[in-house]
């Protein structure tokens, strides 16, 4: 076998492989399961969990409405990969955001709200943002997330009635 024959078959192993590794990573986040709690902490201290941050098929969807205010986040992170968390104010719905390269277009996507930076596995991170009377979409903007559902759309009212 020549040389230029060994280095083809090299390469196209190196494509099975990325490939195989691009359909395990995709396949494992595929299906429905829980990341860690989001919580919502207003400025009296009261703590709101608004729900599991997940990924997959019955993910998204409409969050319990906050009251306006400051509102301080805090993402668990309880799976074994990379999350982060963002918040943008727009009018379109969870699963209409414009993507670019696998992740969101925050530019396109309405106002940006703020950001928490990368949670790694086995950790919680938080921050506190103002948030008026809007309608947001929550997601994780790590490639791929949110096409997977990691999202979710919240209201935010003056005095909202629980």
């Amino acid at each position: 076998m020549d040389l230029g024959m060994v280095k083809q078959r090299l390469v196209l192993a190196g494509l099975v492989l990325a490939i195989g590794t691009v359909v395990a990573v995709v396949g494992f986040h595929a299906h429905s399961h829980a990341h860690g709690d989001l919580r919502a902490i207003d400025a009296e201290g009261n703590v709101q969990v608004l729900g599991a941050w997940r990924l997959g098929t019955s993910a998204g969807g409409e969050l319990p409405v906050v009251s306006s205010g400051n509102l301080r986040f805090e993402l668990s992170n309880s799976d074994g990969v990379l999350h982060n968390f963002v918040i943008v104010r727009t009018e379109l719905e969870g699963t209409e955001l414009p993507m670019t390269r696998g992740q969101v277009d925050l530019a396109a996507s309405g106002e940006l709200v703020g950001r928490v930076q990368t949670v790694r596995p086995g950790i919680t991170r938080g921050q506190t943002f103002h948030m008026p009377p809007g309608r947001y979409i929550l997601f994780c903007n790590i490639a791929g997330h949110y096409e997977g559902g990691m999202y979710y759309t919240l209201r935010v009212e003056e005095n909202p009635t629980r």
